[in-house]
């Protein structure tokens, strides 16, 4: 296991993140705007933890993971070009399709990964992390001679007692995920309801799954998926494992904040508008969140 582990951002995952590799004795920096009384418990706990607004205390980690909204992207990836990082392998687990564009941009020199992780975790209105760690991290290389580094990431987690395990393709593991999250997130930020819901509610399941459907015929249209992929197999399997859970975006639209749906619904309707393929089903979805946004 990497002995110095960075992460950017301090919500939920960042939160669960950083409690499993302190209790795996790793030493834990953590850049967030706002940590709170999680973060202060935690280095109660853990004398070593290292929290602050500044990336400067990244400058020695070996691993960094980035649990950061997409559209904070760009500013992230200046603010870690900047502090002078060599061969640090930068993994993000955001959600959308574009991030890890702009982070080859900024960071050519550095090992880029990209990661889907099942892993669920949220809070509270007290700030409180509600979190499953049964679900599964795949760890997939931006550039494919980095597949080694991959390997280490997730040899990492796994040091943990997380699951994690390396595939040699960045794009059809990013696409996977955008299939389901943009099945499940709108959905369930709309309704109101947790993830599991949408396997009890017949009506609401049809919507995610015309939704996974569209989202995965635009991958094939774009050579980023594999043909044996089943979206609705994939579908009833995240919603199964995750099923207490409360969807990023559904917080987010809860509690007044900018949701993702343009990198992630967004994404897949301006890609689907370049391959010719109609999705309706997640146009509607688009029109409506980002109707909700702006009444908050």
């Amino acid at each position: 296991m990497a002995d110095s582990i960075g992460i950017v951002g301090g919500g939920a995952l960042g939160t669960l993140l950083a409690s499993r590799f302190l209790d795996a004795k790793a030493e834990v920096r953590i850049v967030t705007r706002s940590g709170g009384s999680r973060h202060d418990a935690m280095k109660h706990e853990h004398s070593s933890l290292q929290t602050s607004a500044e990336f400067g205390i990244l400058a020695e980690c070996e691993l960094v993971f980035l649990c950061v909204k997409s559209y904070h992207t760009k500013e992230v990836a200046r603010a870690l070009g900047s502090t002078g990082l060599k061969q640090t392998l930068v993994c993000s687990l955001q959600n959308g399709w574009g991030h890890m564009e702009l982070l080859d941009a900024e960071l050519p020199s550095l090992p880029l990964l990209a990661a889907a992780t099942s892993l669920g975790a949220y809070l509270d209105d007290r700030g409180l992390l509600h979190a499953t760690d049964r679900g599964i991290t795949v760890v997939a290389p931006w550039r494919p001679a980095e597949l080694p580094a991959a390997g280490r990431a997730a040899e990492c987690l796994r040091s943990t007692g997380l699951l994690a395990e390396a595939r040699p393709d960045a794009r059809s593991v990013l696409w996977r995920k955008l299939v389901l999250n943009s099945a499940v997130n709108p959905v369930t930020a709309l309704a109101r309801c947790t993830n599991g819901t949408l396997l009890l509610e017949s009506t609401l399941f049809e919507i995610a799954r015309g939704a996974a459907r569209e989202a995965a015929r635009v991958g094939l249209r774009l050579g980023v998926l594999d043909k044996d992929f089943d979206p609705e197999e994939a579908l009833r399997a995240i919603l199964k494992e995750t099923a207490a859970n409360s969807s990023s975006m559904k917080e987010d639209l809860a509690r007044g904040r900018r949701t993702e749906i343009e990198e992630i619904t967004g994404a897949i309707v301006r890609a689907a508008e370049s391959v010719g393929e109609p999705v309706p089903i997640q146009t509607a979805l688009l029109t409506l969140v980002r109707a909700a946004e702006r009444r908050l």
